[in-house]
């Protein structure tokens, strides 16, 4: 009985033939003219260790290089300012379309003051001032006082709700529909106050700098082009920062005169002297229904 091999063979010539060939034909010329002989299996060579180091360094590169790449995305709203804001955390981008406010795009927010519009202007910023604990503060570029009643409670406000506060809280929205007191015998709407919130805002739009292109079309070929204002612009969420605000609003009126002398941080006694700030917070309005976000 034979086992069947996966031996090879190969022709052998003999030594003594005079054919120059080949051939299998040269078994005509005599008996063990030629014989076969079993050849060995060719083995493949094993790959090299820098084959192998290759293909174990590849996939690691490709994965950490993904990392690094989805990381530089994900800190984007955080890279870019030079800043600290306790709010930081809260902060993400989106993409809205502008209305135009002209037509049929006017706002609920536009319009000679009303109950109605007012309630939606304070609405969104009146819970504006809010309370930080000293770990949160900290950080700030700018230090600030501690609430008086409040232990390890600092007072701070973000930009926006004060820059929301000088566009519509009986100032220049207001002046504009009511008029303006030349005299400033009214401390909120004298001149001085709103021409502060002006340039307060002109600060701020130079400080954000939209850079949204705005782009130019016609209405119909035979029209003249004119810019248009419904393009989309990336915005931060304004109710996530809202949200945040509202968590840490202060509910009572403030202490402006008690000096807190044993803060977590030292800051009781900060002064800024020479400065020429005022403060709007003897009395603070909270909204008493919590904001749809």
């Amino acid at each position: 009985m034979f086992l069947h091999s996966k031996i090879r063979y190969t022709w052998l010539r003999n030594p003594h033939s005079k054919k120059a060939t080949d051939s299998r034909d040269d078994l005509g010329d005599g008996p063990y003219s030629e014989r076969l002989l079993p050849q060995q299996e060719e083995h493949r060579p094993l790959r090299s260790k820098s084959t192998i180091i290759l293909w174990l360094v590849l996939p690691l590169s490709l994965f950490f290089n993904f990392i690094a790449l989805f990381g530089k995305f994900a800190r984007e709203s955080t890279d870019h300012l030079l800043t600290y804001s306790p709010a930081l955390p809260v902060i993400k981008y989106e993409r809205v379309v502008f209305s135009s406010a002209f037509g049929a795009q006017v706002s609920p927010f536009q319009g000679k003051p009303s109950p109605e519009n007012n309630k939606l202007w304070e609405g969104l910023y009146n819970f504006g001032i809010s309370r930080v604990s000293a770990e949160e503060a900290r950080p700030m570029d700018n230090k600030t006082l501690p609430i008086p009643g409040e232990e390890g409670g600092y007072i701070i406000q973000l930009a926006v709700f004060h820059q929301l506060h000088c566009l519509a809280s009986n100032i220049i929205r207001k002046g504009i529909y009511y008029g303006v007191d030349m005299t400033n015998v009214d401390d909120l709407m004298g001149i001085e106050h709103i021409d502060h919130c002006i340039d307060m805002l002109r600060q701020s739009l130079m400080c954000s700098s939209d850079v949204t292109p705005l782009t130019f079309s016609r209405k119909t070929l035979q029209d003249p082009m004119q810019g248009v204002a419904e393009v989309i612009h990336t915005c931060r969420n304004f109710p996530q920062i809202q949200k945040w605000a509202w968590d840490r609003r202060v509910t009572s009126v403030i202490d402006k005169d008690t000096v807190v002398q044993d803060d977590p941080l030292g800051w009781g006694s900060y002064t800024t002297k020479g400065s020429n700030e005022v403060g709007e917070f003897a009395l603070i309005v909270v909204n008493s229904d919590l904001p749809e976000w």
